[in-house]
């Protein structure tokens, strides 16, 4: 068990868990774990109840040949994004799209067509960015559509911190917005974002200039330029990904 992927995963998953879109009713486990700093077997057994998260660490770990889905290596790989994509064979997850995650059931039939059409033409990663702009729907305890709001908030965002306030961050970011007819990103704007939920602080020591990832407007983790890079080149293919028709 690697537990520095589990806390690692959990940091990304606790803040749509919170609020109910996606996995168990467990939040207060994962928090209190968070919070703790103890990844174990239960934290293991809460993660793998998420409908769509988990799924997609089983098929990148399954690709690679990695016994163990929780690798910091697969669950940064799947958030940030990192080289492990890149081995993944569109058919492959054209595949796990249909057969594990039964899209055919969770999307219209032109939607379906849309994705399987993409996939034959373009390179499809199993990252996270790509399931949010390019799924259509939340597919988790929410299968209501995206809207530009709500993909903004879930793909996961990073800025730089402006300014720190009690348990709150101010941080310079681009959000998504629509340029003639194509999804696309805005000039840098202040967004305020969260440290904790119900003061269960698990992103400790953050300071002004610090480079931080958010998820649903929790703060996740303090990143670095190269993880940056990688979180910047991955959300603008899936962009691209989205705009191909």
């Amino acid at each position: 068990m690697d537990t520095e992927g589990l806390l690692l995963c959990a940091r990304y998953a606790a803040s749509p868990n919170f609020f109910g879109y996606c996995g168990p009713r467990k939040s207060a486990v994962i928090l209190d774990h968070l919070k703790e700093g103890v990844a174990d077997s239960e934290m293991e057994h809460v993660l793998s109840e998420f409908e769509t998260l988990h799924p997609y660490l089983q098929f990148i770990a399954r690709e690679h040949g990695f016994p163990d889905p929780y690798d910091r290596r697969i669950v940064a790989a799947y958030w940030i994004g990192n080289a492990l994509l890149r081995k993944v064979r569109s058919n492959d997850y054209a595949a796990f799209l249909r057969e594990q995650l039964v899209l055919d059931k969770k999307i219209s039939k032109e939607e379906l067509r849309l994705i399987r059409d993409k996939t034959d033409k373009h390179t499809f990663l199993p990252h996270h960015a790509f399931h949010v702009f390019n799924i259509f729907k939340r597919t988790g305890k929410d299968d209501s559509n995206h809207t530009l709001t709500t993909m903004d908030e879930c793909r996961i965002g990073w800025g730089m911190v402006d300014a720190i306030s009690g348990y709150a961050v101010r941080v310079l970011y681009k959000p998504l917005q629509w340029h003639e007819g194509k999804l696309g990103f805005g000039n840098e704007i202040v967004k305020a974002i969260h440290l904790d939920y119900k003061k269960s602080v698990f992103v400790r020591d953050i300071q002004k200039g610090d480079l931080v990832t958010f998820h649903w407007s929790q703060v996740c983790e303090k990143i670095t330029k190269a993880e940056v890079r990688q979180l910047d080149y991955y959300t603008k293919r899936a962009v691209m990904y989205y705009n191909e028709q």
